[in-house]
């Protein structure tokens, strides 16, 4: 069972990474003991992404009620699981966490690697919920009882997706700077409950810097548009470059703290600034244009050869790309309509997805094995076991580069059918960029004033 629970596992982060295009960020874990704290926004998806990320071995410490799901729960203890009891879940039993908390400790002085989620729940807040105690807790007595000698690190990994309930969205999985537990050991010595009051704050900043954090969650379009065009009018990004989403993080978590500043201190002008932005993302969506922009001008030639080498590049793969949607589609279609049916709350929609593709996907795979082997024998079957995974990834492949020169096309036309958009555009983005501009200088000397 515990080979299976490994094997089960590993498929099911293999599969986690192929959900989400995961672009990882920051420094690797380092060795010797380890805690890896996560935020904890979407539900399943979150462990697996923190253990693709690891890269290593990693006992996770997870709620106790997922263990009694039928298959779920065997596969979790024959991966050495941690159960956690919550008061929510059933306060008669918040007395078994003692011995949850033994083994983790035992663990780490061992030299493994522990994960946890310190919100302790997932959820769909626009920002991180306070954080428990408990890794705090239980890192500073790992450490007491080694004398102080076992040199526990905790290392924040923040998850910032995109858009979690999307298939194919983008996700940064960032590790950030290591936190020595040791660094407390006097203040633990002298008021041990401000000392983990201390440590479990200097985790949520770890993570704080990670992970994208809103005032509210409509802000979440406001930002990633105030990032769009502002890096394009300032020449850090070309008009319709499609930028990694970890190279847009830090940019948008500084208009995160940036509105958030302004919105308490200037609500008018607030309210300003919210409407020029949603104008302006309001005209993007009119045109298609995506997570690129309009330039302020075309170059027909430029243009046309674009065109003419990418629709050539479409048009030779599609008999593949036909092919392959053909072979995948029923999975495809069904991992929607489960979704459709069940309508989960958004931090577990990727959840339902990917359970659901993984039970629909490899029974379509065997499927067609069967039908090419009852139709044409073994080699057949043969060709189809062969084929049908990398046909199945190329015409992923395809199909994002289809979506991608067909927001640009469209861009292009509705460019041209409304020449005064772009004048529009234009103005906007001029009159935004010195909002912003001005904006992000108060916000700096607010800043350089409160240190």
């Amino acid at each position: 069972m515990r080979f299976l629970g490994r094997l089960v596992t590993r498929a099911t982060v293999w599969a986690a990474g192929v959900f989400y295009r995961v672009e990882q960020a920051g420094a690797e874990l380092p060795a010797g003991p380890v805690v890896i704290v996560t935020n904890h926004p979407n539900m399943l998806m979150d462990p697996l992404l923190a253990l693709r990320t690891a890269g290593r071995r990693v006992r996770v410490l997870a709620k106790a009620p997922l263990f009694g799901i039928p298959l779920f729960g065997p596969v979790l203890r024959s991966l050495d699981t941690l159960p956690l009891y919550r008061v929510q879940d059933d306060p008669d039993q918040l007395h078994r966490n003692r011995r949850a908390f033994k083994e983790a400790v035992e663990a780490l002085r061992s030299g493994g690697t522990l994960l946890m989620f310190p919100e302790g729940k997932s959820h769909s807040q626009p920002a991180l919920a306070p954080l428990k105690t408990g890794v705090a807790r239980m890192a500073l007595e790992a450490e007491e009882s080694s004398d102080w000698q076992l040199g526990v690190k905790i290392v924040p990994l923040g998850l910032a997706y995109q858009r979690k309930h999307r298939f194919r969205s983008r996700v940064v999985a960032g590790i950030g700077d290591s936190i020595l537990v040791g660094n407390w050991r006097r203040e633990y010595d002298e008021r041990r409950g401000v000392a983990i009051g201390s440590l479990t704050d200097a985790v949520a900043r770890g993570l704080a810097e990670q992970t994208l954090n809103l005032a509210e969650e409509s802000d979440r379009r406001l930002v990633e548009t105030a990032d769009l065009l502002y890096a394009r009018a300032k020449g850090w990004a070309r008009w319709r470059e499609r930028e990694p989403w970890k190279e847009r993080l830090p940019r948008l978590q500084r208009f995160a703290d940036q509105f958030d500043w302004v919105r308490n201190h200037d609500p008018t002008r607030w309210d300003r600034l919210s409407e020029l932005l949603r104008s302006y993302g309001r005209w993007l969506k009119l045109l298609g244009s995506g997570e690129a922009d309009v330039p302020p001008r075309y170059d027909a030639g430029r243009v046309a050869r674009y065109m003419l080498r990418e629709t050539s590049a479409l048009g030779l793969g599609l008999p593949v790309a036909a092919l392959g949607t053909v072979a995948w589609y029923l999975p495809h279609f069904l991992t929607g309509l489960v979704c459709r049916v069940m309508k989960p709350e958004i931090e577990t929609v990727a959840t339902v997805k990917l359970l659901s593709g993984i039970v629909l996907y490899p029974v379509t795979y065997v499927l067609w094995i069967v039908l090419a082997a009852s139709v044409a024998g073994a080699p057949a079957a043969v060709v189809a076991a062969v084929v049908l995974p990398p046909l199945g990834f190329a015409t992923l492949y395809w199909h994002h580069r289809r979506q991608d020169v067909w927001e640009d096309v469209r861009t292009f036309f509705q460019v041209i059918r409304r020449p005064q958009v772009r004048e529009t555009l234009s103005d906007q983005r001029a009159v935004l960029a010195g909002e912003l501009d001005a904006l992000a200088a108060e916000w700096m000397d607010e800043s350089r004033r409160q240190r």
